[in-house]
């Protein structure tokens, strides 16, 4: 599957089961590599997607994680190009062997964004107009829906990633694009914690 974390903006939505006691949900958010996520009600119509996870990297190298074309490449795709500023983008191609602008590059606007703090992102949902999970809705509010990123530095070697998918609606149309953004996540932030690892998790181009 490809990563969807920062393709399609991060729709995150992995229920807490009734049965796992608030003393092993404290455990879990504090165990490196465990994804904690939950739907918040912002209004009587809006819904907003909270995702978190904590990586084994200092603020700075998480930070890189994001912003940084060689890290980048690491984990969110092996094709990557990054301009960092209010306006610029993150540009990602999924093919080993592809460049930047060639067909099927994917372009995320970086809205604003506060170093090692804060990254505000907004996706080009044109390009998913056939996926499975968009329909009428979803499409209609496309300009509404941002992904917000925190980066809260826990210790000299830890750090918080949390999410915040925002201008989601809510009721039964939006629970496909839900589903399908559960595995994509999860996919996505492995791929991030192998990268922290030392993994190589993109093979190079065979040409």
């Amino acid at each position: 599957m490809r990563n969807t974390l920062l393709a399609l903006i991060l729709f995150g939505a992995l229920a807490t089961t009734p049965s796992v006691s608030a003393a092993a949900q404290d455990e879990q958010q504090d165990a490196a590599g465990v994804v904690m996520s939950e739907m918040v009600r912002i209004s009587e119509s809006e819904m907003a997607l909270k995702q978190s996870v904590i990586v084994d990297a200092d603020l700075e190298q998480t930070w890189a994680f994001f912003t940084e074309p060689s890290q980048v490449m690491r984990w969110m795709a092996p094709v990557a190009d990054v301009d960092l500023r209010t306006g610029g983008t993150i540009r990602t191609h999924y093919d080993s062997c592809a460049s930047i602008g060639d067909a099927n590059t994917i372009e995320l606007t970086i809205v604003n964004f506060v170093p090692q703090h804060l990254l505000t992102l907004q996706s080009n949902l044109d390009t998913a107009r056939e996926a499975e999970w968009m329909n009428e809705e979803i499409y209609a509010r496309r300009e509404n829906l941002y992904n917000v990123i925190e980066f809260t530095p826990l210790d000299r070697d830890r750090t918080q990633i949390t999410s915040w998918g925002l201008g989601y609606g809510d009721g039964p149309t939006w629970q496909t694009m839900f589903d399908f953004f559960i595995r994509g996540n999860e996919w996505s932030f492995g791929q991030l914690n192998r990268a922290i690892a030392g993994e190589e998790v993109w093979p190079d181009c065979a040409n």
